[in-house]
């Protein structure tokens, strides 16, 4: 076959799309470079050793880890209930002093669980009282370097305003895997009324408390980042407990307010 020496050139029909076809991609660049990306944490950064020694890995049954906790005493977890739901005490392992999930430290302390209390009010359906105390086999060894105790705000302390930091180890991306290094992000606060905009009033609970990047998403918890602590300072002031897909615009995370359960935390730690 004799190749040709003429130059392809576009036909008139498609010379007469091709300014619409230019035009509609660059509309979708646009699109695509302005959508935040769904990291996690998501947008989050990587935590320092110790730098938030109160949380914990939970380990169910095989898993190298299946989400976060927080320790309130030495041979206390606090963690969501859907967390620990189904699952039989001696199925579990605490790990604390963990920051890689890959490899062991000699500040690693792994401790099985003997008791699981969740809140008798905890409905799995709609996550209401979404809170659990884990009662560990013995105490931890708390240096208060790589194993600390958590500070509980007081009943009075009401819903938490302004930026809050959430730890974990979720899936740096939604769909994607957990991260193999502790990470953190500050996401400010979302009032009750934005949460219940967004998710419907019927969805948000008392005790729930919300917090997010309304606006353009990019930043919050994923996958895996179940029971995840949010702080304020040195306070644990939530619970992660759920949200829709990871970090997206419009749909802040909800978690448990510690404040609301303090009562029953107090009254069902010992």
């Amino acid at each position: 076959m004799t190749k040709s020496n003429t130059p392809h050139t576009l036909s008139n029909s498609a010379r007469r799309f091709l300014p619409v076809l230019l035009a509609v991609s660059g509309v979708l660049a646009s699109v695509l470079a302005a959508a935040p990306r769904a990291e996690a944490v998501v947008g989050g950064t990587a935590a320092t050793r110790g730098q938030f020694a109160p949380i914990v890995s939970i380990q169910r049954g095989t898993e190298n880890h299946s989400c976060a906790g927080t320790l309130i005493a030495a041979n206390r977890v606090l963690t969501s209930a859907q967390c620990v739901d189904g699952a039989p005490a001696t199925g579990l392992t605490v790990v604390a002093g963990r920051h890689h999930l890959s490899g062991n430290t000699s500040q690693q302390q792994a401790v099985g669980v003997t008791q699981i209390v969740k809140h008798s009010e905890y409905r799995a359906t709609t996550h209401a009282n979404d809170i659990a105390i884990l009662k560990l086999k013995k105490s931890l060894a708390v240096d208060g370097i790589y194993v600390a105790l958590a500070t509980l705000p007081g009943t009075s302390a009401g819903t938490p305003t302004g930026d809050v930091i959430i730890a974990g180890w979720g899936a740096t991306r939604e769909g994607g895997p957990v991260s193999d290094s502790l990470q953190w992000v500050e996401i400010p606060s979302v009032t009750q009324a934005q949460c219940k905009t967004a998710y419907g009033a019927s969805a948000i609970y008392p005790g729930m408390v919300c917090a997010g990047v309304l606006s353009i998403g990019g930043k919050g918890a994923c996958a895996s980042d179940t029971g995840d602590p949010v702080f304020k300072g040195h306070t644990i002031v939530a619970l992660h407990s759920w949200r829709r897909g990871c970090a997206r615009p419009q749909y802040p995370d909800v978690n448990s307010g510690i404040s609301y359960y303090r009562s029953w935390i107090d009254a069902n730690i010992n």
